[in-house]
């Protein structure tokens, strides 16, 4: 039997409303070359008779107790027989060229071994939003400093040859979030990575969504987001320019966690974060003015349209300045 060329990961734990446009959402890729594999993480609603009812033979149905996100994308990565891989939530959809698009920058770039573009956000009917996810990388041509900067991949929209796993290993299942983000730091010591500067995926937010301002799972996932942080510098083998990172590494988790709490206006968390920001920062003033930034004149300018243009402009010149090129607009945007 011929190998695929990429294999389809598409973790499900009681999703049936959104996996049926997923799963559609590969089928009907432009690159037909693939195996898409659901695993599906002990769901208890129609999730099984969904994948009973999709005759296409690239679909290869995978069950298991709930296990939680990363025992789910170990169970495929380990059935996987792809020369590379790429992961879609059940809840989220990719555009047509998503494939094609990352396919040919590994096909061209041997010195590549992760390909990523960016994921537009859009709401539980579909709508687009003015969120998107997926930058340039910070230090051109340095993915790890990159990635130890912050997270600037978007895990959906983007595709990773097999060798990456086999070097980097698996998923850590101790990991209750932040998984991907793991991964990709432990990926990006050994491999180059590559930014598209165009829409590749849609991600969904709902009301379900792990990481929502809903979900009772929200402080778990931001209490964790220093965990890979933690696991990388723990690293007595760590280039001396990576761990002069430290402090820039975790005021930015700080920052994003401190805004995360306002949004929910839980000002005693965030004033907490913002502390924790402030006393690891070497530049205390310059950690306060990005606080304010983030936590007040982007909430402002975002509900007005003129403001919304002043922010993708900046978007737009950041993403030059950083190497990016110029970006598409998604349908509908």
């Amino acid at each position: 039997m011929q190998m695929p060329r990429v294999t389809v990961i598409i973790p499900a734990y009681n999703r049936a409303r959104y996996l049926g446009e997923a799963i559609r959402s590969v089928l009907e890729q432009t690159f037909r070359d693939f195996e898409l594999l659901v695993v599906d993480d002990g769901s208890t609603d129609q999730t099984a008779e969904l994948i009973g009812s999709i005759s296409d033979p690239r679909v290869r149905y995978l069950p298991q107790s709930h296990r939680g996100i990363s025992p789910s994308l170990n169970a495929g990565l380990r059935a996987a027989r792809g020369e590379c891989v790429a992961r879609l939530d059940s809840d989220d959809c990719w555009l047509p060229d998503m494939l094609e698009s990352l396919v040919a920058v590994l096909d061209s770039r041997s010195d590549i071994g992760v390909a990523y573009g960016r994921g537009q956000v859009m709401d539980h009917e579909g709508r687009w939003l003015s969120h998107s996810f997926g930058t340039p990388e910070r230090f051109r041509g340095d993915s790890l400093r990159s990635l130890v900067y912050d997270d600037c991949t978007c895990n959906i929209a983007l595709l990773a040859r097999r060798a990456c796993f086999d070097r980097a290993g698996l998923y850590d299942e101790t990991l209750p979030a932040n998984e991907d983000w793991d991964m990709w730091l432990r990926v990006a010591r050994h491999y180059r990575f590559a930014f598209v500067d165009k829409v590749l995926a849609c991600i969904r937010w709902h009301d379900d969504n792990l990481t929502g301002l809903t979900s009772p799972q929200l402080a778990v996932v931001l209490e964790t987001r220093t965990m890979p942080l933690d696991k990388l510098f723990s690293d007595p083998q760590l280039p001396a320019a990576i761990r002069a990172m430290h402090p820039i590494a975790y005021t930015n988790v700080y920052l994003f966690r401190s805004q995360r709490w306002l949004q929910k206006r839980n000002f005693r968390m965030a004033g907490e974060e913002l502390r924790r920001a402030m006393r690891v920062s070497h530049q205390p003033l310059t950690t306060g003015v990005r606080m304010a930034w983030l936590a007040v004149a982007v909430p402002v300018l975002r509900r007005h349209s003129l403001g919304q243009r002043a922010l993708t402009a900046l978007s737009n010149w950041r993403r030059h300045r950083h190497g990016g090129s110029h970006p598409t607009r998604p349908p509908g945007g």
